[in-house]
């Protein structure tokens, strides 16, 4: 896959191994690994992750460059893709630079990565799982049109607190809605 998704201040492209270093600094602090309710990786476990997600045949993951720096400040993916269904069972977006959390990068990055999905990969339905307490995404996802589906109850225990995932979905005649948001 050799695609570049260009948006107006960041674009999307293949990840790499030399976003590795990036990747493992992320998944190493406890700001950024709480709202994907997991705890910090050591650099080996994260590398093992990277390398995971760099062989996986059924996903698409893209680093985030922030375009005026041309440096990668998160990642988004679309896994567990099903050819046959035209599904992504699962939506992720990181922005491991918390300095630029709530700036709208991970909107644009989102919306490059769903019209990916949807136009390219031909994609019927897109889903994901968000932590209830992730309020910046939650609201990202609304705006871009995701629909709430259902919540799985206490189903992940983040600082010793049990907390709801809440499923969330897309469908490809939803998508048309979303290209004017965020």
């Amino acid at each position: 896959m050799s695609s570049i998704l260009n948006g107006e201040r960041v674009y999307l492209r293949p990840l790499q191994e030399s976003d590795s270093e990036s990747f493992c600094v992320w998944y190493n602090d406890e700001q950024v690994t709480r709202y994907l309710g997991m705890k910090p990786l050591s650099g080996e476990k994260a590398k093992a992750a990277f390398n995971q997600m760099l062989s996986d045949p059924d996903g698409v993951y893209f680093g985030i460059i922030k375009k005026d720096e041309k440096r990668i400040i998160g990642y988004v993916f679309l896994a567990d893709i099903s050819t046959s269904h035209k599904v992504a069972q699962e939506f992720g977006i990181v922005i491991g630079d918390k300095d630029l959390w709530g700036h709208g990068f991970g909107g644009e990055a989102a919306k490059l990565i769903l019209k990916y999905g949807f136009r390219r990969l031909k994609l019927h339905r897109i889903q994901l799982k968000v932590l209830d307490f992730n309020k910046r995404a939650n609201r990202m996802y609304n705006r871009l049109g995701f629909v709430e589906e259902g919540v799985q109850r206490e189903a992940r225990l983040v600082d010793g607190k049990w907390r709801n995932v809440v499923l969330m979905g897309m469908l490809e005649k939803e998508f048309e809605k979303c290209l004017d948001c965020v």
